[in-house]
């Protein structure tokens, strides 16, 4: 079986990166991942929201 290798590097971004939905920053694709929705959207990122809100959720929008 050939498992096709993805090139993966966590802290590297690209200028087409995910960004924060709230304020437009730029945020790398692991802090997408970890605090982002499901679909790795950024609501809320460290330039205009708590890290308390983004560890609890507070940040994403409601039902």
């Amino acid at each position: 079986m050939n498992a096709k290798q993805h090139d993966w590097k966590p802290m590297e971004s690209s200028t087409a990166g995910a960004r924060c939905r709230n304020c437009g920053t730029h945020v790398t694709q692991q802090f997408a991942r970890v605090f982002g929705d499901n679909g790795d959207i950024v609501h809320g990122c460290p330039s205009c929201t708590t890290y308390r809100e983004m560890q609890s959720g507070g940040h994403l929008p409601g039902e």
